[in-house]
């Protein structure tokens, strides 16, 4: 059974907690002025944000400060709070930076959580270099990249091969490679004694190419690694939907 892993926080993609209250804030203004406690309850009930009553009250007054939002009414003591141009101008900074970032890495999460189970969304993700960069540093590259080297190797179209075959394999059916370098020490830790989920040999007396093939233990450890690569798939489909609330309507489109 996998370990649970510790859920992933905001900052791992560079949002600060003040930043998931300044989300939360713009979401509930979306749709009108609300009450300033009503703002403050929403955001006490994110799951996203980990902060103390009085850090996010002192978030909410720092949006009042800097004149993202404003009063536009008081009944008794109750403010009423709206979102004012330099607050939307801020909103949509907030979105031009983040929003794609996460729907592309959900798209990736889900992406290769079928390719693991068979179940869910199959389009292939969309990347560039911050989202393959982020992706990488919120999954485990170690485990995902066994379990595709050994999944090609389990193929009986293609059974065996170098580990250039493979690292090429790899982009075309899954549009996704580690470094190179890695995948050879990646080979390297799976053909050792201690491991010998995969067997090599020289192609020829000449040692053109390094050739590896799947052995008994490899195809068995196709699905342990399948589980610990999900496990972390997992984790950042968990991440990227709990974020991608905060942008609401705009995520629908």
């Amino acid at each position: 059974m996998q370990k649970s892993l510790t859920p992933l926080i905001p900052a791992k993609i560079g949002l600060s907690a003040k930043d998931v209250i300044y989300l939360i804030v713009f979401r509930e203004l979306q749709n009108g002025p609300k009450y300033i406690r009503e703002l403050f309850d929403s955001v006490i009930t994110e799951s996203v944000n980990l902060k103390s009553k009085s850090y996010i009250y002192q978030a909410v007054q720092d949006m009042d400060s800097k004149g993202w939002i404003s009063c536009i009414e008081t009944r008794g003591m109750k403010r009423i709070m709206a979102i004012t141009e330099s607050g939307t101008k801020k909103h949509e900074d907030f979105t031009n930076t983040y929003l794609n970032l996460l729907r592309h890495l959900k798209g990736a999460a889900d992406y290769f959580a079928y390719i693991i189970t068979g179940s869910g969304r199959k389009e292939q993700p969309i990347w560039d270099e911050g989202v393959l960069k982020h992706f990488n540093r919120l999954i485990s590259v170690r485990h995902l990249a066994r379990f595709l080297f050994l999944s090609i190797l389990n193929d009986p179209e293609h059974n065996s091969g170098t580990v250039v075959n493979i690292y090429e394999l790899m982009a075309k059916r899954y549009s996704w490679q580690c470094g190179e370098g890695y995948m050879y020490d990646l080979a390297h830790e799976m053909e050792d004694h201690s491991n010998g989920w995969v067997e090599g040999r020289w192609n020829s007396i000449r040692r053109h190419h390094y050739i590896y093939r799947l052995t008994d233990l490899g195809v068995l450890m196709i699905s342990k690694e399948g589980e610990s690569a999900l496990n972390y798939i997992r984790n950042l489909q968990h991440y990227t939907r709990s974020l991608l609330r905060l942008f609401p309507n705009l995520n629908e489109k």
